[in-house]
């Protein structure tokens, strides 16, 4: 069971968030969960790299390896966030719904955010673990001020990016919640009534695994890299 207690707070400088803004405005971003304006998808694609900096922090403050990151596997077109000790390691990023309010509410309703691809069966989801993480900040509110903004993403210098979507709030408000290893998941899964497996939002559906009840915490996923 995973409490408000067991969530690992990673704290980032304004260097590496502006990193995370540089790596997002390099990189290739397909956004197709839900239309979104500019300022929004770009907004998701740094979460992305906030999210793999902190686990990379994470794992480097608890002496463990990271073999390599952001790497294709053979006849994949996705990459793999991480791999530690031969396993693929996927991070998922999350704003708290304005509904949810808090992060302790956040706990206690929803999943891990694992999209399940082109009605494949849950043996075929890749990655062999997957840890979630939230950013304390309300997603509509969030989306709703950066919709306002007006800001170059493509060409305004980093430092005017960092200001004008207010990437500092990513320094202090990045949360590791839970974690499930894809054996345990195949089993919850499987274990679970059809309509009860999946849960549907937007253009995609996605895996039912309770943060609170179902997944597991971030200490144990340290312990089980160490061994």
């Amino acid at each position: 069971m995973v409490t408000i207690q067991d969530v690992i707070n990673i704290k980032l400088s304004k260097d590496e968030v502006i990193s995370c803004l540089k790596k997002a405005r390099e990189r290739i971003f397909l956004d197709n969960l839900r239309p979104r304006c500019t300022n929004v998808q770009f907004d998701c694609k740094v979460r992305g790299y906030v999210g793999e900096l902190a686990i990379k922090k994470w794992f480097e403050n608890n002496s463990i390896e990271i073999e390599a990151t952001d790497y294709l596997e053979e006849d994949e077109f996705i990459d793999i966030d991480f791999k530690v000790k031969g396993l693929n390691i996927e991070v998922k990023t999350s704003l708290i719904p304005d509904k949810d309010e808090t992060l302790e509410n956040v706990i206690e309703r929803r999943d891990i955010k694992l999209i399940r691809r082109n009605k494949q069966s849950i043996e075929l989801l890749r990655g062999n673990i997957h840890v979630q993480i939230y950013f304390r900040q309300k997603r509509k509110k969030r989306d709703s001020w950066l919709e306002q903004q007006s800001i170059d993403v493509e060409n305004a210098t980093l430092e005017a990016l960092y200001e004008g979507l207010r990437a500092d709030v990513y320094t202090n408000t990045t949360f590791i919640v839970a974690w499930i290893d894809k054996k345990t998941l195949i089993d919850l899964i499987n274990s679970k009534p059809i309509e009860e497996q999946t849960w549907h939002f937007r253009y995609r559906d996605f895996w039912s695994c309770n943060l609170k009840e179902e997944a597991k915490k971030p200490i144990e996923l340290i312990s089980l890299l160490k061994i």
